[in-house]
């Protein structure tokens, strides 16, 4: 992933620094100098958006109670003023399993709804109902 990155970020550099090709052809004029300065000048950088993609695997038997404690915790975080969305799937082919798919205007959102009550109340309530450790991955 930080190889696709530092590609990404490279191809920016090369294209913010052709200035229209003007110094590619030797017409690097003082209005040109300037746009390209301007235009490889590092910009503060952006808040970025942080998702979650969260794997679950209840115990046989555990699906519906799992889905009524998610019920809160899904409501209350919807709610949260940095939530840009957040999701509970079930699997069709394996009804134990689940995912919850959230996204969060950056890091600081994600962090106010780790902290939060209803994700604390969520917390507590699960661990006798899950057949594995939960799979968090953040992109």
């Amino acid at each position: 992933m930080k190889k696709i990155v530092m590609i990404l970020m490279a191809m920016v550099m090369i294209g913010a620094t052709s200035c229209n090709g003007n110094a590619q052809k030797g017409n690097a004029d003082k209005a040109c100098d300037q746009a390209c300065a301007e235009k490889t000048t590092p910009e503060t950088p952006k808040k970025e958006k942080k998702t979650i993609v969260c794997r679950v695997l209840v115990k046989e038997g555990q699906e519906a109670a799992f889905i009524e404690v998610a019920k809160p915790l899904i409501d209350a975080t919807r709610q949260e003023t940095g939530n840009i969305s957040y999701n509970l799937y079930q699997s069709p082919s394996d009804p134990k399993s689940f995912i919850f798919y959230e996204e969060y205007k950056d890091d600081a959102a994600f962090d106010f709804h780790a902290n939060s009550e209803h994700f604390k109340t969520f917390a507590a309530a699960i661990p006798d109902m899950l057949a594995a450790e939960l799979n968090i991955e953040q992109f």
